[in-house]
C-alpha cells in the first residue's frame, strides 16, 4: 500500500472491553513499528473531539532528524547563553 493511500485511509477501529484496539498493518509499517511493538504518543483535542496518535520520537531519532538541517562544516551550538552574549548588540 502506498503512502497516499495510507494518509487517506479511514477505517473503523473496534475497542475491546479492556480498551484495546489494533492499528492496521499498513499504518504500522509506515510508522516504522515492527512486530515487537513500539511506543506511540496520544493526544486528545477536546474542542474537536479528535484523538491523535503519533509515533514517539526518542532523543536519538530527533537528533538525527535535526542534524540534517545543519550545513556541513558548521560547528553545532552547544552553549546558547555564550552565543547570545558574544553576538548581542550593545
Amino acid at each position: 500500500m502506498d503512502f497516499a493511500t495510507v494518509m487517506n485511509m479511514k477505517t473503523t477501529l473496534t475497542i475491546t472491553r479492556k480498551g484495546q484496539t489494533t492499528i492496521p498493518a499498513p499504518v504500522r509499517h509506515k510508522m516504522g513499528l515492527n512486530n515487537s511493538g513500539g511506543i506511540l504518543q496520544m493526544s486528545f483535542n477536546e474542542k474537536k473531539g479528535e484523538l491523535v496518535i503519533s509515533k514517539f520520537t526518542n532523543i536519538d531519532e530527533l537528533s538525527k532528524k535535526l542534524s540534517g538541517y545543519i550545513k556541513p562544516g558548521v560547528k553545532p551550538l552547544v552553549d546558547a547563553d555564550a552565543f547570545y552574549q558574544a553576538n548581542r548588540s550593545i
